[in-house]
């Protein structure tokens, strides 16, 4: 792994990238890209940063006038806390004088802006609203995954698989972020896009109906889940999923890239995927981004730019994505070299008529963690009437 020091940081024309990337479908993908760009460039120093708690050192460099050239961080209302404090560059012109704002879809590009300047590159992005299922299954119990209308719907196909002694949905419920991100889904696959945003935006009271029968649906579900759902992670979920031992798995875009490597799993044959119920049409993102210090020296700035510019153009994209196992945020990328799953999930994406952040990207950072306390409370009380309480104070 590449390292910086103080004194590479102040040589003219170096760029210090600050990620959380270690290893696995973060550090190879990057490896790539900064290999291809350093291909291309040999008038700049590229150098990375590996940090484990990426914000709070990010933070600490900016309180200590030290911060890197630039860092990976959610776009969206992620950015606000950076942008308050005028720790943001304006990356407006980078976006302009390219076909940076012509080539990237409406969702990433709105999610770069702050106050109406783009302080944000795109580098991926992740469908969150994936129902995975079991081909043999659906057709053994019966279950046409793509005709359920929404959520409350979907109910009533989980008791069905109950009924039948079989696990409907794998349910992940030791941390907070994968209870929240179907609690998401939920609210809206049912009541819309609409008012998932005014909710996330700081208007809950307008909603409490919609967030009282989502928090009850979301209760349902965990009826069905099984005995140990609490003790269970994402990774451990997603391996009982691929053992046969539930029927469906709601997860992001991520867990399709293991399942490509599992022998005898092939795509549509052994298993598929819908949009969680009631989300047809709408792609949920979660998305990294990379974002650059203001006070970068104006020395370093043009070689950190043509990074930046690099980054965002469809090669870029292109070289990152395909080894991260996501889709770029332009709709003028090649994807002849990806596996269906993700050519598939990228028309999906071009032909999406909504596109939405997940709670990460929509939520003040403030508000995502209050959420993510609401639903580690439900998730050890399970009662309704005092999670709405708290949801409704939580996205106050």
């Amino acid at each position: 792994m590449a390292t910086s020091t103080d004194a590479d940081r102040r040589r003219a024309g170096t760029v210090e990238i600050a990620h959380a990337w270690a290893d696995g479908d973060g550090r190879k993908p990057l490896d790539s890209l900064l290999d291809e760009y350093r291909d291309r460039s040999a008038g700049s120093t590229l150098t990375d940063t590996f940090y484990d708690d990426l914000s709070l050192s990010v933070k600490s460099r900016i309180l200590a006038e030290d911060p890197p050239s630039i860092w990976v961080e959610w776009p969206g209302e992620s950015l606000r806390p950076y942008a308050d404090v005028d720790a943001l560059r304006d990356l407006t012109d980078v976006w302009t004088d390219t076909d940076m704002e012509s080539g990237y879809l409406d969702g990433p590009r709105e999610l770069s802006r702050i106050e109406g300047s783009y302080r944000a590159i795109p580098i991926n992005i992740h469908r969150i609203n994936n129902l995975f299922y079991r081909t043999a299954a659906v057709d053994r119990l019966g279950i046409d995954p793509a005709s359920v209308s929404d959520p409350r719907e979907f109910l009533e196909v989980l008791e069905i698989c109950d009924e039948a002694g079989e696990l409907g949905m794998a349910q992940p419920m030791k941390n907070p972020w994968t209870v929240l991100q179907l609690f998401s889904m939920i609210l809206t696959g049912q009541f819309g896009v609409d008012v998932y945003r005014s909710i996330t935006d700081g208007n809950p009271h307008e909603h409490r109906g919609a967030i009282e029968t989502s928090i009850e649906l979301l209760d349902a579900y965990a009826d069905l889940a099984s005995d140990d759902a609490t003790f269970v992670g994402m990774v451990g979920a997603n391996r009982r999923f691929l053992d046969g031992e539930s029927v469906f798995f709601h997860q992001g875009d991520w867990v399709g890239g293991e399942y490509a490597d599992v022998e005898d799993f092939d795509y549509r044959e052994d298993w598929d995927h819908v949009p969680f119920p009631g989300t047809d049409g709408v792609y949920a993102m979660g998305m990294d981004a990379f974002v650059a210090a203001s006070t970068i020296d104006e020395s370093d700035w043009e070689a950190t730019r043509e990074f930046l510019e690099f980054a965002g153009s469809p090669t870029g994209l292109r070289t990152f994505n395909r080894i991260k196992g996501a889709i770029p945020p332009r709709g003028d990328v090649s994807l002849d070299a990806y596996p269906p799953f993700l050519q598939d999930q990228y028309q999906d994406f071009q032909a999406s008529r909504e596109q939405v952040g997940s709670d990460a990207l929509e939520t003040h950072p403030e508000r995502f963690i209050e959420a993510k306390a609401a639903i580690a409370s439900f998730v050890t009380h399970r009662d309704v009437s005092k999670a709405v309480g708290e949801f409704v104070e939580a996205y106050e």
